[in-house]
Parts: C-alpha cells; sequence; structure tokens
C-alpha cells in the first residue's frame, strides 16, 4: 500500500521521514482520521480510544503508547507547519511485525452554503464487513466512490439484507421525528466520534435519541435527516434518491449543530 501523503513531512514507526515511495507491508490495517483545527487534533482522546478499540476487535495488542501517538500527531503538525488539516494514522500488522504511519491527507470541508441546502445522498445495498472496526477496505470504497460519482451524490445510504439503513459509508446517520432522534444500534455501525459528540448535544438539549434501525420506507414518515463526521461535522441531507426533504431548516438539527459546534470550540480551546 502506497502512502499518499498530502504534505512534505510523515511519521513512520516514530520517526519523521520524507520518502514519498513509502510503502507499507501486506497486512490487516485499522486506521483514524482526526481533524485538525488551528493546529489543534479534534477530540484527539476519543480517536485514541476508538483505534485502540479497532485494534483489539481485529485480536491484536497495541504496539504503539497513547504517549507515542500524541507525540507522533504534534511532531507532524509542528514540523509540517499545518493547523488546518486532516491527519490518518494507519496501524499494519503482517505476518513479521508492525509498522505506523501518520500523515496529512488532502482534506475539504463542506462551505457554509452547502449546510444552508443541504447535501444529496443515495441508497445502496451494502454492509461493513465488521462496522465496528475501522480497517482499510479499498473495494469497498472504491465500489461506493463510483456509485457516488454515477448519481453525482454527497454520500450513500447503506441498506442491509434486512433493508434497514444501517449508516453512510463514511459518516453515521440520524433521523428526526419531531423531537425525537432515531439513529442506528452500537452493534451495526462505526461508532464515529462525531457521532458521540452529537449525542452528548442531544442530552444537552433534552432531545431524546432512540438507537433503532428505520426501513428505507419509513423515511416517508421523518422530518428531516442529517450525517455527521469527522470532516463535515453536522450536514443536513436534502435529498435521498428522488424524495427531497428540508433538513437544513429544522429546528432540531439546527439546535444540534450548534450544540455541536460548542463542543468542538470547547474541546480546541482546551488545548490552548
Amino acid at each position: 500500500m502506497n502512502i499518499n501523503t498530502f504534505s512534505e513531512f510523515f511519521v513512520y514507526n516514530n520517526e519523521i521521514c520524507s520518502d514519498k515511495d513509502l510503502k507499507l507491508s501486506s497486512g490487516e490495517k485499522v486506521y483514524e482520521v482526526i481533524r485538525v483545527i488551528d493546529g489543534a487534533p479534534l477530540f484527539l482522546e476519543e480517536h485514541i480510544q476508538r483505534l485502540e478499540k479497532s485494534i483489539e476487535l481485529l485480536g491484536y495488542k497495541s504496539q504503539i503508547t497513547d504517549e507515542e501517538i500524541n507525540k507522533n500527531i504534534y511532531k507532524l503538525i509542528e514540523k509540517n507547519k499545518v493547523e488546518n488539516m486532516n491527519i490518518k494514522i494507519i496501524f499494519n500488522y503482517y505476518k513479521d511485525g508492525f509498522e505506523s504511519v501518520f500523515y496529512f491527507i488532502k482534506s475539504s470541508y463542506p462551505k457554509e452554503y452547502v449546510y444552508d441546502q443541504g447535501v444529496k445522498v443515495i441508497t445502496l445495498k451494502a454492509e461493513r464487513d465488521n462496522p465496528n472496526i475501522k480497517k482499510v477496505n479499498n473495494d469497498f470504497k472504491n465500489m461506493v466512490k463510483y456509485k457516488l460519482e454515477e448519481k453525482n451524490a454527497f454520500e450513500a445510504l447503506l441498506i442491509d439484507e434486512d433493508e434497514y439503513i444501517t449508516e453512510g459509508s463514511r459518516s453515521n446517520m440520524f433521523f428526526v421525528k419531531g423531537r425525537e432522534i432515531y439513529t442506528a444500534p452500537k452493534g451495526d455501525v462505526l461508532l464515529g466520534v462525531t457521532r458521540a459528540n452529537i449525542l452528548k448535544a442531544c442530552e444537552d438539549l433534552n432531545v431524546i435519541v432512540i438507537e433503532k434501525n428505520l426501513k428505507k420506507e419509513e423515511l416517508k414518515e421523518i422530518d428531516g435527516l442529517f450525517m455527521s463526521g469527522t470532516s463535515i461535522g453536522v450536514l443536513p441531507i436534502r435529498m435521498v434518491d428522488e424524495s427531497e426533504y428540508n433538513s437544513s431548516e429544522n429546528t432540531v438539527i439546527k439546535d444540534i449543530r450548534k450544540e455541536y459546534e460548542k463542543r468542538v470550540l470547547k474541546d480546541i480551546n482546551n488545548k490552548g
């Protein structure tokens, strides 16, 4: 696997490197993507916990300490003098050993008008092998990319074999009915760090969260929907296939987005 770094330097096995031809060995790879805002890695502790959970679920033991992960991230930020971009971390477990790499990736964040309008998503019959593990799967990634380009869509809602909506291909999904939010149960989806902070925001707002899978046909009964992720935060959805929603004007979604942004600002400010 080639490393496509978007900056001059990256960190390989705890050392600063600039070899653009670096290839990772063939093995099982878990990864994490962390957003850096004003030089501070957002929700870093939660990302590290999820990374360790992925390692555990694959049946491996962590070969790198939390302190080393922290140092590598800040080393990467300082060496490249980059303050606003996403960092990707890959831990690779292969037959004869372990290797780690930290690097900046090409990052794009929706403009404000996108939040004002909402985005289009499509439905797609597909499932992750193990939704709780953030594992490199290029075949799945390429298949989804092709479908999104074909339909000119931002994201895909994944539908399982029982016709239930689980999650997005790279995001978590939330559905609004009145003052209630529906989202898939923990065991069925990737436990997003943004998702966790949205659930806390809902609690602060006294918005009821129900962990329950909805079927595609139930989408006609909802008032609005949104997705969440590292780069997008809380992003309203205006269209699912051919059905339209006024999600960007939904009061509950607006309140959740504001509360989530407060949590982002607090986390960044706490890191100085």
